[in-house]
């Protein structure tokens, strides 16, 4: 269908200001269609008595700079509803930017204000959640990996809900944790800034020191935020002591919830074989595992021998 290139519009659902646009492509578009002229790569919706666009956008741009918007251009107009246009510019902008945190918050963003909206709610269908809900799923999560396909898992979208709560009480400074180049890494910004309860305006301090170091280790990322939190505090190096202490008995604590779910597990499967455990007992694996199992047990009697320390007395009174 032949459109006047002014009559284009951008997928409704894609804010032009929270999905920031690729100049690389923008370059490498431009060069090609000098050299080779325009091709389709745009594929549009009729909604409202206006044409927009489900992909396609930096082409659009493109179009926009070398021609007059006058001019029209053949590109394929179909029938797309409003779910179809969410999925095609959550992958559109998943292939045009991977992992980029600011991408990704805003797909989910977007995509929870349309499935639980009023207006949308009831009209989409999807399947029951799962039953069991854990650290890193949801409902929420559930059902928008279940909408926006695959390259959506329930652990990416999990986090970028927890990052936009966060953001939203004020807890996360949005600009901060969006300009660090990875999703890993905003991950574990997010997880420590929960940790170690610093201002907006701390952490955004913190991430310039952890770009210009280039330490995106979760270590880096704590010791940039503690160093912000404390910056010019007396006795700072005691209180810096004890966060760490704390974040490391968090961290062991996770770690220890993990192994009893696993040795609960353990438990089950060896009730379930029992009857074929002989072929097991004598092998190279039971005797490491009896071995390292001896040495946990030996290191908690120490713990728990001891009693509470000083230091894990001020974790509770905290």
């Amino acid at each position: 269908m032949k459109v006047q290139i002014k009559d284009l519009k951008p997928n409704p659902f894609r804010n032009m200001k929270n999905y920031p646009i690729n100049q690389e492509k923008i370059q490498s578009l431009t060069n090609s269609i000098e050299q080779t002229g325009f091709w389709d790569n745009i594929l549009a919706r009729r909604n409202n008595g206006n044409i927009e666009i489900a992909y396609g956008h930096h082409r659009l741009i493109v179009l926009k700079k070398l021609f007059k918007l006058d001019d029209y251009v053949d590109i394929p107009v179909k029938e797309l509803d409003d779910p179809t246009m969410i999925r095609i510019m959550a992958n559109e902008n998943m292939n045009e930017w991977d992992t980029n945190v600011q991408i990704i918050n805003e797909t989910v963003r977007v995509t929870k204000k349309f499935l639980f909206s009023r207006e949308h709610g009831n009209l989409i269908k999807i399947k029951n959640p799962k039953a069991k809900i854990d650290y890193h799923h949801s409902k929420e999560a559930f059902q928008i990996s279940e909408f926006l396909g695959s390259n959506w898992t329930e652990y990416r979208i999990w986090e970028s809900l927890n990052r936009l709560e966060l953001i939203g009480e004020n807890k996360l400074d949005k600009e901060a944790v969006e300009s660090l180049p990875t999703e890993t890494a905003a991950i574990e910004f997010t997880r420590a800034t929960k940790q170690i309860k610093t201002t907006p305006e701390q952490q955004k301090q913190a991430i310039k020191q952890i770009i210009e170091s280039g330490d995106l280790s979760k270590l880096g990322m704590k010791s940039a935020l503690l160093d912000e939190k404390y910056k010019g505090k007396e006795k700072s190096k005691e209180e810096r002591d004890f966060i760490e202490f704390k974040t490391y008995v968090m961290g062991c604590t996770t770690e220890m919830n993990k192994l009893n779910g696993k040795l609960g597990k353990l438990l089950l499967l060896e009730e379930e074989l029992r009857p074929n455990m002989l072929m097991y007992r004598g092998s190279t694996e039971a005797r490491n595992f009896d071995s390292a199992l001896r040495l946990l047990i030996s290191i908690l009697k120490g713990f728990l021998g001891k009693g509470e320390t000083k230091c894990q007395k001020q974790i509770v009174s905290k």
